[in-house]
């Protein structure tokens, strides 16, 4: 007997393709789905992530931040 969570055999099979695809499509990008069968726990972030994810001064020196390196990157490559 197959557990509740993890899918029978004959949902595993790449081979059909589902109401939603294209024969053509079947089972292309099927490992990158998470379902409630593959994934039964999701993380959940903390306060201080949720924080820095909305805080904008934050978010304005990560941006900057990355376009700096970006600039730095492109005048070495054309020296």
């Amino acid at each position: 007997m197959t557990a509740v969570n993890e899918p029978s055999a004959s949902c595993r099979s790449t081979a059909a393709a589902t109401p939603g695809q294209d024969a053509g499509a079947a089972g292309v990008g099927d490992s990158a789905k998470v379902t409630a069968q593959t994934a039964p726990y999701v993380t959940r972030p903390t306060r201080w992530t949720i924080f820095l994810r909305t805080f904008v001064p934050w978010q304005l020196w990560r941006f900057a931040r990355i376009n700096i390196k970006m600039l730095g990157i492109i005048v070495r490559s054309r020296a």
